[in-house]
């Protein structure tokens, strides 16, 4: 015998369906607003790539390149996805030249060619020699930490 639940509503099913296909078609309209305004935005990203990094766009344009050389299908398949997607390529270039251009600057900031260190310079009295050192067996035995319960594994 088919065992049947008591006191299910009907309706219940139907709302969860509703639900759901309102969630789908929020996340749609989402995604094609977040296009619309990356599509505005696209040659204005796509100049400003080209201002601070050149080297990003062409270096884009020599991989779609390579790409078509070797494998054509993975080629045409890229550029075609690249003309569609042109909002996305345009944002993504802009992003990777903005960061290449701050990765850069921070490296020039911290290597300086020319600029010297401030330092201290520390008189040493002729007598005392700062390279003496102790004997070997007195620094080993300061330098052995004390016996625990794990020394007897090793």
């Amino acid at each position: 015998m088919m065992a049947q639940r008591q006191g299910s509503n009907p309706l219940v099913g139907i709302f969860i369906l509703l639900f759901i296909a309102m969630m789908i078609w929020m996340a749609v309209t989402a995604v094609r607003g977040i296009f619309m305004i990356l599509s505005w935005l696209a040659l204005p990203l796509f100049i400003l790539a080209l201002i601070m990094n050149y080297s990003v766009v062409t270096d884009y344009g020599k991989w779609l390149w390579k790409m078509l050389k070797e494998d054509t299908v993975k080629g045409l398949l890229y550029t075609g996805l690249s003309i569609v997607g042109y909002p996305v390529v345009s944002a993504y270039l802009a992003f990777k030249a903005f960061a290449n251009n701050r990765w850069t600057a921070g490296k020039k900031n911290k290597k300086s060619k020319g600029e010297y260190i401030s330092y201290h310079e520390v008189e040493v009295e002729e007598e005392d020699d700062f390279l003496e050192l102790g004997e070997i067996e007195e620094i080993q035995e300061e330098a052995r930490p004390q016996s625990n319960k794990y020394d007897d594994l090793f």
